[in-house]
């Protein structure tokens, strides 16, 4: 298709995209990846991750010098910050202050660091996490007994709150009080379970046009693939979005075209027939 050609800029999410749901880069995949570099497109990781928790395994890719962090909040190259958004620490009290009743798990991204309560990090399994992501969140850097503390006491460093329950009434009453008290959030989910919580100034999508804006690439030049809703934003601002068949509906209906799945090589398949392009 012609939206195929001139990609200067592939920005791939991570988990339930790139890498298949056993946590691991296929080399298929990798390959393609590889490829794409050396024939000068720019690759970009592009995940709901703090950075300290980004896969070895495309971090170590030669050539892959950027990366969109922490749902958007933070922008990276080659390991090193040059852009934050943090959330306003008023904002932080007011979200604090629409779970204070409410018996929910709390996460915090902290300069790529997570710090989680310590009763998601014993026995994530309880709090829905896949069987997948057990070692991914029993290894997060802080293990915090009183989350509501630590994130009021760190309120101005900010880079994203994920509240964590089994609870989808609950859940989405939160997202909605959270919403009404909060004028400068921006709030999306990436799994199941989650609600998760930065900066107005942060998503993928504002994200990636910042990094672009730095790279003179215009967004009708970059391919955009993802597979949950926090990556329906940049699909949809992207030259040409794209959603693997596993997405979310939302992606689905935002995407110009949809690959196989994440555990089928989709994002091989889709940076081979750009190549070819």
């Amino acid at each position: 298709m012609d939206k195929m050609k001139d990609i200067k800029l592939i920005a791939l999410d991570l988990d339930g995209t790139t890498l298949a749901d056993s946590d691991t880069l296929s080399k298929r995949t990798q390959t393609a990846i590889e490829t794409a570099i050396k024939s000068g497109i720019t690759v970009v990781a592009a995940s709901g991750r703090p950075f300290v928790m980004m896969p070895d395994s495309v971090m170590n890719i030669v050539g892959l010098d950027y990366a969109i962090t922490s749902n958007g909040a933070v922008i990276s190259k080659c390991g090193k910050t040059v852009h934050r958004s943090l959330i306003l620490p008023d904002d932080v009290l007011k979200i604090l202050g629409a779970v204070r009743n409410d018996d929910v798990i709390l996460e915090g991204f902290i300069d790529g660091f997570t710090y989680a309560d310590v009763r998601y990090v014993h026995r994530p399994l309880d709090y829905g996490c896949e069987p997948e992501y057990f070692e991914y969140t029993r290894s997060c850097h802080g293990k915090i007994v009183d989350m509501r503390s630590f994130l009021s006491k760190h309120r101005n460093e900010l880079d994203l709150i994920s509240i964590i329950s089994t609870d989808e009434k609950l859940r989405n009453r939160l997202w909605s009080s959270i919403e009404k008290a909060c004028n400068s959030v921006e709030i999306t989910t990436s799994t199941d379970h989650f609600v998760e919580i930065m900066s107005a100034e942060a998503s993928k999508a504002k994200a990636l046009l910042r990094l672009c804006d730095f790279l003179n690439i215009g967004m009708e030049n970059v391919c955009a693939c993802g597979n949950a809703d926090n990556d329906a934003d940049m699909i949809a601002e992207s030259g040409l979005g794209v959603a693997v068949e596993n997405a979310s509906q939302k992606c689905l209906d935002r995407a110009d075209i949809v690959i196989p799945s994440n555990n089928n090589d989709g994002v091989a398949q889709l940076i081979e027939k750009i190549l070819k392009n």
